[in-house]
């Protein structure tokens, strides 16, 4: 593949060797270099170096670290205005079902390479809600929907990967025939190759790997191909003609994103450990989580070939009720599906002022669990019938992840 040999010195400074980026498999060397990609700004085709090249013509961010600083949830930047003027949001579209809107995709592009013109904008309205505005290309359609996005933390995706799809199956009860009315349920996903793997990345559980997760940014947030998201223009659709016909650094062959380059960044990804807690000896915190009902879907730990995974969640999908309506969803997920946040790290989020929730809306813990509905009703109730002195406690067991 023409994007395969590549000097290593494009990838990692000072490094100067040629060859294919497989003859640096070397794990330490290739965490190495996947995290020199992470940081890389990717530019339009053609470019002196093809390796560098097809960004666009639509894209969100230049680079993977632009919405992910320093791995972590970041807080939305909003200026005077009311623009948004962050990269660690996005919008995306759908109709009730997960269809794209036909002529805007999947995600809301609100930047473009020079000769294109972006999708729009994101603007705090007037109601307080972030939403797409200056359409470029006319209206969205009737039945689309749209969802604001917030880009997640970043550890702990290698822990997450080895846990076992039986462990993970193993709490599913999509038909609750133990009558807890929490029903989880997995979400499976046909592949390529037309075979169902378990879900279990993405606020919706649709990606099975971190390589298709990795994939997935490449294509809706810098409008780049890979194996697994082949199509050069990105989230272009034939209603953005001047996109889909703009310069692009590969072919459907011929991906603009090796095989190997996702490989790297996702040996990167998951070498990142998850976080710890700060204090992790309350047992009184511990059985008042359990006892609310907020452990039957924030699962402590999950088993894996590495050990526990204590990342609080089942990576089942949820329906939360109305008030957790995502607007825009996937194929086969309901709008008020999602997959069980994992809750390490809370305490990080909690101290940036990042936001919880898909979308960030709640500003602390308890906003949101008071936002739970659906299958988490039960225990907001419960948090609501504690003492003052016990829903302190709760929380601070929960802002201590």
């Amino acid at each position: 593949m023409r994007r395969g040999p590549i000097l290593a010195a494009a990838v990692v400074g000072g490094l100067v060797a040629f060859g294919s980026l497989t003859a640096f498999a070397a794990p330490d060397l290739g965490r190495a270099i996947g995290k020199a990609l992470f940081k890389r700004a990717w530019v339009p085709a053609p470019s002196s170096t093809h390796a560098n090249d097809g960004l666009g013509p639509l894209f969100n961010a230049r680079a993977c670290i632009v919405c992910h600083q320093g791995l972590e949830r970041a807080a939305l930047e909003v200026g005077p205005d009311g623009l948004v003027t962050g990269d660690n949001v996005v919008v995306r579209f759908s109709d009730a079902a997960g269809n794209p809107d036909p002529v805007y995709g999947i995600q809301f592009q609100t930047a473009a390479i020079p000769g294109h013109v972006p999708e729009g904008k994101l603007v705090r309205a007037a109601n307080g809600k972030i939403e797409p505005q200056g359409l470029a290309f006319g209206p969205l359609a009737p039945t689309t929907h749209f969802g604001l996005r917030v880009a997640p933390a970043l550890h702990g995706l290698g822990e997450l990967a080895s846990v076992p799809s039986d462990a993970i199956l193993a709490l599913a009860d999509p038909d609750d025939l133990d009558g807890d009315g929490i029903s989880g349920r997995p979400n499976w996903i046909t592949g390529s190759h037309g075979r169902k793997e378990l879900g279990r990345f993405g606020w919706k559980a649709n990606e099975p790997s971190l390589s298709g997760q990795i994939s997935d940014a490449f294509s809706m947030d810098l409008g780049m191909s890979t194996e697994h998201r082949p199509s050069v223009a990105g989230d272009c659709t034939p209603g953005e003609a001047a996109c889909e016909a703009g310069p692009h650094g590969g072919t459907a062959d011929e991906p603009e994103i090796s095989h190997e380059i996702v490989a790297l960044l996702a040996s990167y990804l998951a070498s990142v450990p998850g976080p710890k807690p700060e204090d992790a000896n309350d047992p009184k915190g511990a059985q008042l989580f359990a006892s609310a009902g907020c452990a039957a879907c924030h699962q402590p730990s999950l088993p894996s070939t590495h050990g526990k995974v204590a990342a609080f969640t089942d990576l089942l999908l949820h329906d939360m009720g109305p008030g957790l309506d995502g607007g825009a969803t996937e194929p086969g997920v309901a709008p008020t599906e999602w997959r069980t946040a994992p809750l390490w790290g809370v305490r990080r989020t909690v101290a940036s002022g990042a936001g919880l929730l898909h979308d960030g809306r709640a500003r602390s813990v308890t906003e949101a669990i008071e936002w739970h509905g659906g299958e988490g009703a039960h225990a907001r109730s419960a948090f609501q019938a504690l003492s003052e002195s016990d829903r302190k406690a709760l929380i601070a067991y929960v802002e201590k992840l």
